[in-house]
């Protein structure tokens, strides 16, 4: 498999990691991109990334399609050779690739070798669940196992710091322990301009952002840019739920 895991989207979009979707995308000729993290005008939405990844310095050398979620779907992502998931809410993506039977189908093109790039919410999805996202399930979305393309989790737009919204409210990092206290597999917290590059097993770090890989039993380990992210057992990739 090949990933590229993007924490951010980005204003203006994908500026911040453009020249690693460049060197992602040499050999496609057709990126197919899903909108179905947008929860307001997906269309609009499109139009505006095909606007960054198609015009000035462009990221993509060849067509830009987009994947509608609830129409023909399947049809189009058949004739691309590259697939991307776009920011927005995590758990409306998710609901959508349920209900439009994208996931499954998704899923297993992308570990027969589909390229798959995915910022922030597509970020979020490629894990074995979305339930470390920021965003509010506001949905009301019952089922959260997501496409299960790494064994690990991700949480985007990570900051390190004392307090999360307010002074006395809870951190992402205790937000992350609570996670630990149910599920086993690492957590892999993604600052705002990293990416993880991922090539079967191996995950390296680009961009110019680092991450903090979590482990049960709330061991952390920073990894910068340029470096291989290492975990800390086989097992630990397990991705089990308690």
């Amino acid at each position: 498999m090949r990933l590229l895991l993007i924490s951010a989207t980005g204003s203006p979009y994908f500026e911040h990691c453009k020249a690693e979707m460049v060197e992602f995308l040499r050999d496609s000729k057709r990126l197919g991109f899903v909108s179905a993290a947008n929860l307001f005008d997906e269309e609009d939405y499109f139009r505006a990334i095909g606007e960054r990844l198609i015009g000035t310095a462009p990221a993509v050398s060849g067509e830009l399609v987009h994947i509608r979620w609830n129409s023909n779907w399947r049809e189009t992502l058949d004739g691309v050779d590259s697939v991307a998931i776009g920011g927005g809410n995590t758990y409306a993506l998710l609901k959508r690739l349920y209900h439009s039977g994208l996931l499954s189908v998704l899923r297993e093109k992308v570990r027969n070798g589909l390229p798959y790039i995915g910022s922030s919410a597509g970020a979020n999805v490629a894990g074995p669940n979305i339930l470390t996202t920021n965003d509010w399930n506001v949905v009301g979305l019952d089922r959260f196992e997501a496409l299960g393309l790494v064994p690990f989790n991700i949480n985007p737009h990570y900051v390190e710091r004392s307090s999360s919204d307010a002074p006395n409210s809870e951190t992402r990092d205790h937000r992350i322990r609570e996670y630990h206290q149910v599920h086993h597999n690492p957590v892999v917290a993604i600052q705002e301009t990293a990416v993880l590059r991922i090539v079967d097993t191996r995950v390296t770090i680009v961009g110019t952002g680092g991450a903090k890989v979590f482990s049960r039993g709330n061991r952390q380990r920073w990894f910068e840019a340029g470096a291989e992210v290492r975990f800390e057992t086989p097992d630990a990739l397990a991705g089990q739920s308690a």
